[in-house]
């Protein structure tokens, strides 16, 4: 007698009809690496692992156009990007680093474009799901305003250069 066992795809269609490819705890894992989301404790993020989007690019995609107005950020999961304004590169971007998060926050167009360099697997997070969520948890907008406050210190004294002995 032949015995067939199935067991559950890794790739299945969400609530919403999407794919997704990781797991919730997989996703977990990569939003406790990113900056804005690593002072929240797992079973806090895992609410954010349900409504964020997984989202694939080919390298060479643009992920983020320079001057678009949206209203959601990037975490990326897989792969690496960089942030462009043409072809001066201004930074790139690994697993677990975060772009277009002040668009969650206060939508406007971007300041720079966002490229794919390799294969690249980013978590997408849309301001009306952002924004349910910091309605029902507090301890993430706390969280998520210290993250930026300090990433728009590092960006001032970036900009204001070395200190001089």
């Amino acid at each position: 007698m032949r015995v067939s066992v199935k067991f559950p795809s890794r790739v299945t269609p969400s609530p919403e009809g999407r794919i997704d490819e990781l797991l919730t705890i997989e996703r977990v894992a990569v939003l406790q690496r990113a900056g804005i989301f690593s002072g929240i404790p797992g079973h806090t993020l895992a609410a954010v692992a349900r409504i964020v989007d997984e989202v694939r690019f080919n390298p060479g995609e643009e992920i983020i156009t320079r001057g678009a107005v949206e209203d959601w950020l990037f975490v990326v999961a897989e792969g690496r990007v960089r942030a462009h304004i043409g072809d001066r590169t201004l930074t790139e971007r690994l697993p677990g680093d975060v772009v277009g998060e002040l668009a969650v926050l206060a939508p406007a167009a971007r300041s720079a474009s966002v490229t794919a360099i390799e294969p690249t697997l980013l978590l997408r997070l849309r301001r009306k799901a952002f924004d349910e969520l910091l309605d029902d948890q507090p301890d993430i907008a706390r969280s998520v305003i210290a993250a930026l406050a300090t990433r728009l210190q590092e960006l001032a004294d970036d900009e204001a250069g070395p200190e001089s002995p």
